[in-house]
């Protein structure tokens, strides 16, 4: 664990690990580094690759309250801080609007995108859209009870995920109300929709057929709104594409990072 602390003194916890071209993975909401641990590894191998909890998350601090803003910038200072000048940014669901973000304040920061799972749709956190969808049927089930009936509409393998997330470090159960609060907050009314059509930044968008909290569909819009964007399908796969189809997974990053890099061999 590492800890940078930033301008407004916010203490962000990454990881730094492998040597060379720099990779930057960033999470999902009510996620942290952990979940990337594993294709990370793999990456290493070939890159430096730097994984960062958000502040709100993880081991970074939790400030009562979040910018949506602040999310870019951390990520911003820890690059000049490792004397990054541009790498290739990596990142799930929400952590994608981060990447977004950080994109079009900071073009010259990012040599490429990779967005899994991504959505322009915020007015509402992906969860919380899924849940309302089967409300009518589960809101007066049990917690465990919704949560499985839930994880149907996630993965393509529940069973292969679960074990998965068994080696993700449980961060989110440690936020107090308020702490949730301000991450709920930071990620609603975002706008990011309105940045697209500047971002000039090659950009490979991946949906996942499995996923029912971020569509495909939604993933596609996204593509279609950037002007260097192309969309690649995994259809067994849901939020966590690096997981399910992971070799899979490292051969599309592999085919659309070719024109960065040369000596992938993952």
């Amino acid at each position: 664990m590492e800890l940078f602390r930033t301008s407004d003194g916010t203490a962000i916890n990454y990881r730094s690990m492998g040597k060379g071209y720099p990779i930057v993975m960033i999470h999902s909401v009510y996620m942290n580094h952990t979940v990337f641990e594993g294709i990370a590894q793999r990456l290493a191998r070939y890159f430096q690759v730097i994984m960062i909890d958000l502040r709100g998350h993880g081991y970074s601090d939790k400030p009562l309250k979040i910018d949506f803003n602040q999310f870019g910038q951390d990520i911003k200072e820890i690059m000049d801080y490792l004397y990054i000048e541009s790498a290739t940014i990596i990142a799930n669901e929400l952590g994608s609007s981060v990447a977004l973000d950080l994109a079009a304040r900071h073009p010259q920061m990012v040599k490429e995108l990779i967005l899994i799972n991504p959505t322009i749709e915020d007015d509402m956190l992906p969860h919380d859209r899924l849940f309302r969808k089967y409300a009518a049927k589960i809101r007066t089930w049990d917690k465990s009870e919704q949560n499985t009936f839930l994880d149907k509409h996630l993965y393509y393998s529940n069973r292969k995920v679960r074990k998965f997330l068994k080696n993700v470090n449980d961060s989110v159960s440690l936020l107090t109300d308020y702490e949730s609060a301000a991450v709920d907050n930071a990620f609603l009314n975002t706008n990011v929709k309105l940045l697209l059509p500047n971002i000039q930044v090659r950009t490979l968008v991946i949906g996942c057929q499995a996923n029912k909290r971020v569509t495909p569909l939604e993933a596609k819009e996204v593509a279609e709104s950037l002007p260097n964007a192309t969309f690649s399908l995994f259809k067994r796969s849901g939020v966590y594409p690096f997981v399910e189809e992971k070799e899979n997974f490292l051969k599309v990053v592999k085919d659309f990072m070719h024109q960065t890099t040369h000596h992938m061999e993952l």
